[in-house]
C-alpha cells in the first residue's frame, strides 16, 4: 500500500488514465474541474473525457509547503471560481492541482488550471 500512495501518478496513469467533465464545455479550453468518477461527472450534463498529460505538474494542497503564505488560500473548493488562484498556480508553474487527502477519502476531484495538458477522448452522451 505503501508503494502505491507513494507511485500514485504512475498507478493512475495506468489504471485510471481517463478524467471526465460533466457540464457544457464551448469554445477554447478552460480551467476545469474533472473527475475520476465518470457516472459523477455524468449527473452535471453533458460528459466528456479526458487524458492528462504525463508531464503535468501536480500541485497537492495537503501538502505543508502549500498551506502557509499566499497559497494558503487556495482550495479545491474555490480555485475555479477564482481567476487569481487560478493565475498563482499557473505562475508557479502547475498544470493540475488536487488534495491527496481528500482524494484518498473518496473526494476524487482534480482542478485543470492549465487546461493545454487535456487530450481529449471521445465524448460520451
Amino acid at each position: 500500500m505503501k508503494l502505491l500512495l507513494e507511485n500514485w501518478r504512475e498507478y493512475l496513469n495506468e489504471n485510471q488514465e481517463i478524467w471526465y467533465h460533466g457540464g457544457k464545455i464551448e469554445g477554447e479550453p478552460v480551467p476545469l474541474y474533472l473527475s475520476a468518477d465518470e457516472a459523477l461527472a455524468s449527473m452535471h450534463g453533458e460528459l466528456y473525457s479526458f487524458k492528462i498529460s504525463q508531464d503535468a505538474k501536480w500541485m497537492d494542497l495537503s501538502d505543508l509547503e502549500f498551506s502557509i503564505g499566499s497559497l494558503a488560500m487556495i482550495s479545491m473548493d474555490s480555485i475555479g471560481y477564482n481567476d487569481e488562484q487560478i493565475n498563482r498556480v499557473r505562475e508557479l508553474g502547475y498544470d493540475i492541482v488536487w488534495d491527496k487527502k481528500d482524494f484518498h477519502q473518496g473526494y476524487e476531484q482534480v482542478f485543470v488550471a492549465n487546461p493545454n495538458v487535456l487530450t481529449p477522448m471521445e465524448n460520451k452522451l
